[in-house]
């Protein structure tokens, strides 16, 4: 099993949390949600000495995807999102880019299918769809390492906001108990903001 090492970034004004993960043998990784602070993601790719193999978006919100497309560039990378959020990525209005003053438009590489598996940096994980959040919203669940990176679905003792384009309460709630909720409880959850939990803890919520 490839062990892997997480380091947690607080970038945007939103204070998001971008993750940069490595694969202690081989010394690749994947960056999750580089929301903004290209600069300072880079300083922290190099002093981890990581590879950076893909970006992983959990959505599409501007704060989850601002250095995106300067990191894209640099790395020469793909990016990784879901189906049902590259309209959202596209949007403006949707992605709450305007908001910021900021206009931006991400184009994904790979766009994923809810329960699609593919590996990469020597991992293996599953794509799990969870709407809600955003009508793309989605976590990464690497079983073997027991992680999962929610974004704005699940956060410690709280979820995501269903007040923005597309978000929808009754579609979160069913996404969190149905799909995330069931997953091994010692599974650590690391989110888009906010402190890193456990499915065991959240159960207690919902």
């Amino acid at each position: 099993m490839a062990e892997i090492e997480i380091r947690n970034l607080m970038v945007s004004e939103c204070y998001t949390n971008c993750y940069l993960c490595k694969n202690k043998e081989t010394g690749e990784g994947f960056i999750v949600d580089p929301g903004g602070d290209a600069l300072k993601i880079s300083a922290h790719v190099n002093k981890m000495e990581m590879i950076p193999k893909a970006i992983l978006l959990t959505h599409g919100h501007y704060d989850h995807i601002a250095a995106v497309e300067e990191l894209k560039k640099r790395y020469g990378v793909k990016v990784y999102a879901a189906r049902e959020e590259e309209r959202l990525l596209l949007d403006f209005r949707m992605n709450l880019s305007t908001m910021f003053g900021e206009p931006l438009q991400v184009c994904a590489n790979v766009f994923l299918e809810d329960g699609e598996k593919f590996s990469v940096a020597g991992f293996s994980m599953k794509f799990i769809l969870t709407p809600g959040h955003t009508p793309g919203s989605g976590c990464y669940y690497l079983e073997e390492q027991e992680v999962l990176f929610s974004g704005d679905t699940l956060f410690h003792a709280s979820r995501g906001r269903t007040d923005f384009p597309g978000g929808s309460e009754r579609k979160i709630l069913d996404s969190i108990r149905e799909k995330l909720l069931v997953l091994p409880g010692e599974t650590e959850v690391f989110p888009g903001h906010m402190d890193s939990t456990c499915i065991e803890n959240e159960r207690v919520y919902y």
